[in-house]
């Protein structure tokens, strides 16, 4: 190899670091819609997703939803349970009740940011 073949080849990563990303917003992480900076993984956890489900079961500061996909994490419908992100924002929802409800990928922990009743 020449050594300007390698000297090309080490730049290569930087160059496309600097073009910033390619590809859909949900190849990059974030959800269609979402609004995030793209760039680094800092601005990943601050993508809030959307959903609607039914509520399954409460506690203090937790609620258990049985939901629809979420396209822009690539999740099949599932039951899962999420942390509400203040406990005073799940007052008023009961089990039973459909819901919108927006959150965002913190590590393996899912925190609301806003949970409404449906009709």
């Amino acid at each position: 190899m020449k050594p300007l073949s390698i000297a090309g080849a080490l730049a290569l990563p930087f160059f496309l670091a600097a073009c910033g990303g390619t590809g859909t917003p949900a190849q990059n992480g974030q959800a269609a819609g979402a609004s995030a900076p793209a760039g680094n993984a800092t601005n990943a956890a601050q993508t809030v997703y959307s959903a609607s489900g039914s509520v399954t079961a409460i506690t203090s500061d937790r609620v258990t939803i049985s939901h629809g996909p979420v396209e822009g994490l690539g999740w099949p419908a599932m039951t899962m349970t999420f942390r509400a992100g203040e406990p005073a924002m799940l007052q008023g929802i009961s089990v039973g009740d459909r819901v919108t409800f927006q959150f965002r990928q913190n590590g393996t922990d899912y925190p609301l940011t806003a949970i409404n009743k449906t009709p």
